[in-house]
Formats: structure tokens, sequence, C-alpha cells
């Protein structure tokens, strides 16, 4: 192998040491693979992988010294049938290919196919394909703009394929216009039954000869499609299916096709065959590998053929495989590794395809043959019978749902059987017994008594996302058992639920709108206190910030929570592990979860008790800015209190008619010729007069308000901010109207309303906004609520002095405005006098006594957590820029001054010195304690490689140490940093991110390395007392 062009290529990629070659002799790869996972990259049988962060990013097959022509043809559409391995590598006698694994095309005469070929020079090779740029990130980012962002029209990955073929079929069986049109459910019925003998088929599962013979796979796949153009046969196929399935999927009768129909189905999957003639080029059947594509993908089947009025009746929301991976690992993984069984109840809640059963199956036949073996074949397969119909539990109110579930199940099963003979081994009866059709809050339902009496050790599902208030069993639950939740939210009754079916030895893993922990509502409140008292939350893993990359068809807002019951009040104590995630260059079209460090903290669960914005917090920041919005509102009333006592004129904007009116209009004749301020003309900072005036014809509304809400100078607030960015604040000096979803507060003292405008344009009542916004940053739309949140935030007022000199700045500040709009002819955005708003925010930080390091929390908020949920904004976050406050130098410094300060009060008769080395891929600083008096603190060392900075940095150190790839916690580009002591300094090593080196980081980091000397000295001591 070392003499191998494999080889060769990988030196010159610097991956020798980072890939995992394939060992000829057992045909594995020494990485821990999930086991799934394994068995296809056998099959598909790669000479060396690259991973990152558990997942096969890279394939490369070495075909020098045996190439043929249909092996490459079957590499093609195995690895797009896998849709884990985005790039390939095919080394050939004359040639090194790359390939976009994502992308199938199929050739003109549609008898032939090929993955797309990436065409790059062999220098650029060598760069774009480089250890550096594969470990930060920055091949992704070209691979993602130059090949998936740029081709999305025209691209599809397999699953989207195989949807989008079975769609068409769907579409042609149902078309009115053709004779002998299917019903839905019947064309739903049929098309599942055809791809599930397919799964069938190419999985290597035996069906009676009689229906399809052949050795071979293709042999199979041949006289499968020689079948479907024969209905009389095809449907006595569908008979005896049913006896070996148990009635499922197969147990209709009814459906006749006639030979039109029968032929169509027949081309559609003929594709698969090299046949002149083929005219069904769209269809992909020839290419779908089912060995390889996932039986979970079946969920997405199932969700391909429901019609969208089903779904939103339903409420059904699909579960990506790679959540349900994440969850299980944290859950039936760990119970069956730490415990060394192989079995473990499931329970199931709206099991959709039924994708946590079908996994936790697998996962436990998978230690089975770890612990027991499968050597015999007979008793394993008894086995697995057993464990299925003992373990696998589930619910749903759909019966095309459970069915499907049930035949993953049985599929499961066989792919574990040898031999692989569906006449061999009866399936097990699991509808009604252990898969009910039943409304989860139906107490009197037989499965309430079945899951009792088989107590579930997890609970496990993707409830749905939706308010239920028109569900009569839902609404019933709630009320013969004074259950509150807002809105009927159904997410919220399931989590409650579960306590029914809950022992001391349960743990539930949920997968929820994260709105029913951010909404602030009285009765979403009083959910969080009964749910914060009844359960410890072992986990919250919050998916908000990425709510448009988990789920492709919802835009809400996700989260999992794991949870048991709390015995007595350990709730108080309980400790919380909570765990985010934010936008990167993995999660969108790899799927891959990379939680950073910053995103995992551990907090009292007592905190989120006592704190509605406690979730914010969590999710956006840590415990300084726990600690210091705290502060904030304990020390001061709300500003709510200011604007009562000073008898301000505050509220919403008129309500317009439109065409969901129900109430009857009213005429408003005292707003003819006041001007009007519709929504989207309410400007960042200042809003100017409008040009559109009310007449006689337009002053009718639903609602008018009271008139004087709308007299005097005002602040507008609108609840949607400007570009889910800023807070939309803006001081209007005129009697305008301004319609609903905006709001205004007015004094009749024009000096008080400019002097709270200047609180509303202040960093630090933005960053409290922002930490405690329930939507801002976590819902759909990032809206700012009036009454509870724009009037709720702490007010420290200010004596009158200081406040005429804020009145006097607001001045300065919105004087620019009126200049700018006064012209006739002006640029396209307003300029912003940023020496009034500066000393304003100067001000207003003496008023809350804002400490250094809280400034530091204040502006990373505005400068780096408030963009974290844009992805088009993600440069603003990682990307250092000279211009402005991302200057790179200025921002190292910040960030190392923070250490010189904190340590030199520590070491009071040392220094400390700093040795920067800026490296393209990442940052190292080097802070050495010395007893002689540096002539300067801070000092760049350049012209270093990265193996240098490493030695010169700590003897242990090297590039695969701080790359691991077998230990994401070690990996310095998933960890987000790497720490380390040495006799007289310690470092710290960071890629070369914005975020990563702003001041805020360096108050967690120090906070970090005191600790650890604090415990290394205390050992130190213990150690001298011990041996004294």
């Amino acid at each position: 192998m070392r003499n191998s062009e494999l080889h060769k290529l990988l030196i010159k990629l610097n991956l020798e040491k980072t890939v995992f070659f394939r060992n000829e002799q057992n045909n594995s790869y020494g990485f821990n693979f999930h086991p799934d996972v394994l068995n296809k990259i056998k099959r598909i049988c790669p000479d060396a992988v690259y991973v990152f962060n558990s997942q096969p990013l890279l394939l490369f097959f070495d075909l020098t010294n045996s190439y043929d022509s249909n092996k490459e043809s079957e590499i093609h559409k195995k690895v797009w049938s896998f849709d884990n391995s985005p790039i390939v590598f095919i080394l050939k006698d004359n040639d090194i290919s790359i390939y976009n694994a994502l992308n199938y095309i199929k050739s003109n005469d549609g008898k032939s196919g090929y993955l797309e070929k990436i065409e790059i020079s062999e220098e650029e090779r060598d760069g774009k394909f480089s250890f550096w740029n594969l470990q930060s990130g920055e091949t992704w980012t070209w691979f993602q703009n130059e090949y998936l962002n740029k081709k999305n029209e025209n691209q599809k990955r397999v699953n989207q394929r195989l949807f989008q073929n079975i769609k068409d079929v769907r579409n042609y069986l149902t078309d009115k216009t053709k004779s002998n049109c299917l019903d839905e459910k019947s064309a739903n019925s049929l098309i599942l039954r055809l791809i599930f003998i397919r799964y069938l088929i190419d999985r290597g599962i035996k069906i009676d000869e009689k229906y399809i013979s052949g050795q071979k796979i293709n042999e199979k796949r041949k006289n499968f499609t020689l079948l479907i153009s024969e209905p009389v046969r095809l449907n006595q196929l569908f008979e005896k299916l049913n006896e070996n399935f148990n009635g499922v999927l197969f147990k209709e009768r009814d459906i006749q096709l006639n030979q039109v129909q029968a032929n169509y189905l027949a081309n559609v999957f003929k594709g698969e065959l090299e046949q002149q003639g083929s005219l069904f080029d769209g269809y992909f059947f020839e290419v779908f590998d089912f060995s390889i594509i996932p039986v979970e993908v079946i969920s997405g089947i199932y969700e391909s053929l429901i019609n969208e009025e089903t779904k939103n009746a339903t409420s059904a929301v699909y579960t990506p495989s790679f959540l349900v991976d994440y969850i299980l690992t944290d859950t039936v993984d760990k119970f069956l590794n730490e415990n060394k069984v192989s079995e473990s109840k499931i329970f199931e809640i709206a099991v959709g395809s039924g994708i946590f059963l079908v996994q936790s199956l697998r996962r436990m036949i998978e230690k089975e043959i770890e612990l027991n073996g499968d050597s015999n074949k007979k008793e394993f397969s008894n086995k697995i019978r057993e464990i299925a119909k003992n373990n696998l539990f589930g619910i749903d109110i759909n019966e095309e749902a459970l069915k499907v579930t049930c035949f993953s199940i049985y599929i499961a099963l066989m792919d574990y059987q040898q031999p692989k003979d569906i006449d061999k081994y009866p399936f097990p009866n699991l509808l009604g017994t252990n898969l009910f059709k039943a409304n989860f809050f139906d107490t009197l339902h037989d499965f309430n008594t079945v899951i009792k009496n088989n107590p579930p050790k997890f609970i496990l599902g993707n409830p749905p996302w939706k308010s239920k208030k028109e569900d009569v069993v839902h609404v019933k639950w709630l009320k013969d058992n004074r259950k509150t939740v807002g809105r009927f939210e159904i997410a919220q009754s399931f989590l409650l639920r579960t306590k029914d079916f809950m022992s001391d030895e349960t743990q539930s893993a949920l997968i929820v709108t994260s709105t029913v922990f951010y909404n602030i509502s009285d009765t979403t409140k009083k959910f969080k206190d009964e749910f914060l008292t009844t359960f410890c939350i072992e986990k919250f893993f919050d998916l908000s910030p990425v709510r448009r990359l988990i789920f492709e068809k919802k835009n809400s807002p996700a989260s999992i929570v794991y949870y048991r019951l709390s015995k007595n009040d350990d709730y108080q104590s309980h400790v919380i592990k909570h765990q985010s995630i934010k936008y990167n260059r993995f999660i969108k079209y790899f799927k891959m979860l990379i939680i950073e460090k910053f995103d995992k903290k551990d907090l009292l669960q007592k905190y989120f008790l006592d704190n509605d914005w406690m979730f914010k917090i969590a999710l956006y920041g840590g415990i300084l800015d726990y600690n210091f919005i705290k502060r904030l509102f304990d020390k001061n009333q709300k500003v709510s209190r200011f604007i009562a006592k000073n008898k301000a004129k505050k509220g919403l904007g008129v309500i317009k008619i439109s065409e969901k009116s129900k109430t009857e209009p009213k005429y408003y004749p005292e707003y003819i010729g006041r001007s009007v301020i519709e929504n989207e003309e309410v400007k960042l900072y200042y809003t100017p007069l409008s040009d559109n005036k009310l007449n006689s014809d337009n002053v009718y509304f639903i609602r008018g308000r009271k008139k004087e809400l709308f007299d005097n100078s005002k602040i507008l607030l609108k609840e949607q901010c400007i570009d889910e960015t800023y807070v939309s604040a803006s001081f209007h000096d005129y009697d305008s109207i301004y319609v609903n979803g905006v709001s205004g507060i007015s004094f009749n003292d024009k000096n008080l309303t400019k002097f709270l405008y200047s609180y509303f344009i202040s960093d630090v009542i933005t960053y409290i906004l922002y930490m405690s916004s329930c939507s801002w940053g976590v819902g759909t739309r990032p809206a700012i609520r009036f009454q509870d949140e724009f009037l709720g935030f702490p007010f420290a007022d200010a004596e009158l002095k200081i406040r005429n000199t804020l009145v006097g700045y607001v001045d300065e500040f919105i004087s620019t405005f009126k200049e700018y709009y006064g012209k006739p002819i002006r640029m396209q955005n307003p300029p912003i006098n940023k020496s009034s708003l500066f000393s304003i925010n100067q001000i207003i930080n003496q008023l809350y006594e804002i400490k250094d390091y809280e400034k530091d929390l204040v502006d990373y908020t505005l400068n780096v957590s408030r963009y974290q949920f844009q992805q088009s904004k993600q440069y603003l976050v990682t990307s250092f820029n000279d211009s402005d406050h991302r200057n790179q130098k200025q921002v190292l410094e910040g960030y190392a001054d923070v250490y010189i300060k904190e340590f030199e009060e520590i070491y009071y008769d040392e220094f400390v010195k700093v040795e920067i080395f800026p490296m393209r891929h990442f940052i190292a600083m080097n802070f050495i304690i010395t007893d002689k008096k540096p002539k300067e603190k801070i000092f760049y060392i350049k012209n270093s490689n990265e193996k240098d900075v490493l030695e010169r940095l700590a003897n242990n150190l090297s590039i695969e140490k701080i790359t691991d790839t077998n230990d994401p916690s070690k990996n310095l580009y998933i960890q987000k940093d790497i720490k380390g002591f040495e006799s007289d300094s310690f470092y710290i090593i960071k890629p070369n991110e914005y975020k990563c080196w702003h001041r805020a980081m360096a108050w967690y980091d120090v906070a970090e390395f005191k600790q650890a000397i604090q415990e290394a000295e205390l050992k130190r001591l213990n150690n001298i007392s011990a041996n004294d």
C-alpha cells in the first residue's frame, strides 16, 4: 500500500495519517462506525475513508491495478444511494477523478449514468482537499458554493429522486382523466407494496420463486419487472406476501390494474435494465440500491404519499434519521452498553413511520450478536423475534403509519436472517398487540393497560406540533386532569401525559417545538411550572437557531428534551445538561450535528423554574450572562412602571379591514387628514412623515383605538425586527396614525419621550431584549412582544440633569435623520450619528453600572449571537475584517489583555507576556509567566508552520493530537479550543474565527484556566500533607 498510487495521493494531500484504510483480510476499517454505516461501507468497499465527526466524508477507490468499467459503474450507483459521503476519489491507471457523490446524472441514452465530475486542476485538487482545508471546513464551503448551491435546482440527492419518482407514479395512477384511475388510498398502497418488494429483492431476501426467480439480484429485478406487467399474477404474489407479513400492507385485495397501468409501472421499473427504447429517463429505479438506501427512508416515502390535507390534519412532522441516531446514542445505546444487555422496552408515541422503533431494534440485535453471537441461526432468529415482540411498542392515530412501522420492523428482522427466506421463519404479530391505532389521550383504550404492564425503559418520539383545540379527546383529557397548556398546544400535553407511563427507571426523549418552553404567556408559564416540578430534565438540546435546516418542510424551531420523573423535590438541585447547535458549514448539506464547546452548559434546573428568560440565556449566553441579566432584573423595576407613573399613552395601532375580518368596522372621522404609517414604513431609529393621508373613505377600522394614542411625538415599536437583526425602535415627530403590528409610546412632555427613546436604541437594552425575547433568534418570526418584552425590560432611571443630557444627545442623533429625509435627492441609507449614539451608550451603561466584562458580553451578543441563526450573515460571526470591529489585531490583543490583567492580579510579583501565532487555519497564544517585566507584553511570532508552532508550545503536541478523528472532544474544529500547561507557561489554540477570539470568550477561558490552576495547587498541597 505504501507505494500505491492511492498512498502517493494521500501524501500529497497530507492525509496519509488521517484516513482509515480497508483491511483486505476481514474487510474492516479500524474506525468505530455505527454498525449500520459500517455494513453499508463494507458493501461499497472503498479502499480508504476520511472521517470527520464520525461521518465518512471522503471515499477513495483505487482501481489502478484492476480497472473494470462495470465495477466503476457500480461504485457510482452505490455511493449515490449511500448519501453519506459527499466526495469520491476514483484512481485509475492514468487518471485521478473526483466526483460529487450527491448528484447522479443519467446518460442521454438512458442506459447508464455517472456521478457529477468535479473538474479541477491537480494543483487546485491538492489545495482544496488538503488536510487543513478539510479540517477547517474551507473545502466544504467551496463545495457547497460551487456544486451544491449553484446547481441546486438541477440536482437531486437519492432520497429526493426517490420521493419525486414515487410522487410522479402516484399522480399517474390517480389521474382522473385516465380510465380506471385509482383512488389515493389504493395508489398509495400499491406503490408501497412495489417499493417494499424491491427492498426485499435488493436486500437478498428470498421470495417465492414461482413469482420472482433468479440467482442474482439483477435477474430477480428483471423478473419482478415482468411480473408487474401481469396484474393477475402480481395480485397472487400480494396474497402470498399477505400471509408472510401478517396482513400488513398486502391485506387489501381489491386493487385492480388494467394492462395500460401495469405496463406503465413495469416500464418505470424497467429502467433498471439496459434495454432499448426506454423513455423513462426521469426515473432512477435502475440506480436505486435498496441494500444501501436505509430502510428509514420509508418515513420519507410514507410522507411523499400523504397529501397536504392529511399532513395538516395530523400535524405530522417526520423525523430526520440523523436526529434519531443522536437520540438513540444518548438513550438506548448507552443503556445497552452500560448494562451489557440486548433488550430495552421502547414506547414510541406518534410513531409515524416507526423510525425510533426500527432503529432501536437494530441496536438491540447488534448488541445481541456482540453478547451472544449468531452462529446458531435458528436460535438467533427466534431470539431477535422475541426482542421485537417483547420490547417494541407504539401508538399512532393513523392506521397506515402503523402498517409502515410494522413492515419496517419485519424488514429489519430479515436483514439479520440467514437464510433470508420469508417462508422460513414466521414474523411476530404486532398490530393491535404492540402497535395501536389510538389517540394518545384516550385513557380507556387497551394500549394503556398494555404499556403499564410493560413499563418502558424509554419513551421516544416526535409528537405533533400544533394547537389541537378541535381534538375532543385531547381537550377532554386536559379538562379531566386539570391541565393547563398554551393555546391547546398538543406537544405540551404529550410531555405531561408521558408521566402516566413512566416509572422511576423510565427516561423520555421527545422532539418538540421549542416554543413550548420559550413562550411567555400565562398558560405556558403554568405548563412550564408543572413540567419543571414534575420532571428532572436530563438534557435539553436546542435546535432553534438551525430551524430552517433540520426539518426540510417545516420552519418551526425544535428542541429535544430528555427527562425523568423527579423524586420528591430533587428538581430543585438537579443540573440540566443544556446543549445547542448554531449554523455551521456541515449542518445544511451533511446534516452533521457539531456541538461546539461554548454550546455545552451545565445549569441548575431551578434557574429555568425561577426565570422565564433562562432558556434564551442558555441558548445564546452562559453563566456570566445569567448573573448579569439576573442582577439587572433584580435591581431595577420594569420600564412599564416608569411609563405608568408618568402617564404615558401606549398601545397597539389601528386594525384595518381585511378579508378575514368578522367584526363590523367602525367609522373614525377624527382621523381624516392624518398621515398613516404602514408596518413596512417604520424605519430604523427615525420614521419621517408619510405622504399617505387618510380620507373619509378609508377611516373605517375594526379597532380604531383612542385618538390620544396618536397625538404628540412618539416612539414607534414594531413587533418584527428589522432584517432579523435590529430592534425596531423609531422616533416619530408627528401625530400620525399607525397600524396593528406597530405599537407606540408618547408623553405629553416631549423630552420624556426622547429620554425613554434613548434607552430603546442603547446597546444594553438591545442585549436585554435579545436575551429575554421568546421569539427573536428562536421563532419563525423574530418578533418582540410589546407588553411583555418591550415594556418588560429593567429600567434604571436617571436624575434630571442626566435626563437632560440624554435628551440633548437624542436631539443631535435624530437631527441627522431629519436633515437626510428633508432632502429631495438623497443616498440609499441615512447616515448615523455614531458619536451621539456612543455618548448615549456611555451614559446608560453608567446608569446600569455595567462592568467591563459585562460590556464584553453585550458586545458579543450584538456582534456574534444575534447573527448565529442567520445563514446569510455567518461571515460576521467567523471572518475577521480589518476595516471594522473584527480587525484581527485589535480582537486578538483585546482577548490577550484579559489574561494579562487577570493573571497579573494572581501573580502580583510576576508578569505575563503573550506570544501570538496567527496561522491560516488556527491561532495560538502562549502565556508566559516571568519575573522580569517585558518591554512588550504582547508580541507576534510569524513565519512558522503548524508543526513548528505546536512544538514550541509543548513537546507532546502534534497536528494529529489537535485534530483527533476518533475523539471529537479533542478535535480543534469541533471543540473550538485546545488548552494545555507547561512548567512556566500555558497555551490555548483556537480556529482562525472571529467569534472564538472575541474578548467575551476570554473571560470564560480565563475562568477555566484559573479553576485548573486552583485544582492543581489543591492537589499539590494534599500530596504534601499526605507525605507528612
